[in-house]
């Protein structure tokens, strides 16, 4: 189980990567394809990459990886819902859409990109973990740096 959350936490740090790109490609050629320069973007963050952060909280479990690591994969899902609740609230409160944008929509949506560096910094950390228990089966007990032996 410690090698396949490695594998999975592996994968889906390597996916924020692929989803950085696929944004920088949507506004890069926004103007040459239209809205439709989106939908990568849109796909992967919220099937590929949701179900990477599912597997990565059954396989945390699985692997006895300790709370916090189970802790941290639970965060990087229900930061994948924030960042679909970032367009949803902020359009909602601010009366912005893409068709009738506005400064505080902007301003709000723009939060999308701040949470995205969470998750990648999130899966960076958690992929460091898995790679951690793997090598070692040292499981962190608390934030402090106690540990203790994992079971196989």
């Amino acid at each position: 189980m410690r090698k396949t959350l490695l594998i999975i936490s592996t994968l889906l740090f390597l996916d924020t990567i692929v989803q950085l790109y696929l944004a920088a490609f949507g506004t890069f050629s926004g103007e040459l394809i239209g809205e439709e320069a989106f939908t990568p973007h849109m796909i992967n963050g919220q099937l590929v990459m949701r179900s990477l952060a599912l597997l990565a909280i059954l396989f945390a479990a699985l692997a006895r990886s300790g709370k916090s690591t189970v802790w941290l994969t639970v965060g990087i899902f229900l930061l994948t819902w924030v960042q679909l609740l970032v367009f949803i609230v902020g359009s909602i409160l601010t009366g912005s859409s893409q068709e009738n944008p506005n400064l505080p929509g902007a301003w709000t949506v723009s939060l999308h990109a701040v949470s995205g560096l969470l998750i990648i910094f999130a899966t960076y950390w958690l992929m460091l973990r898995a790679r951690r228990l793997d090598r070692t089966g040292i499981v962190l007990k608390s934030t402090k740096e106690e540990s203790l032996p994992a079971s196989s």
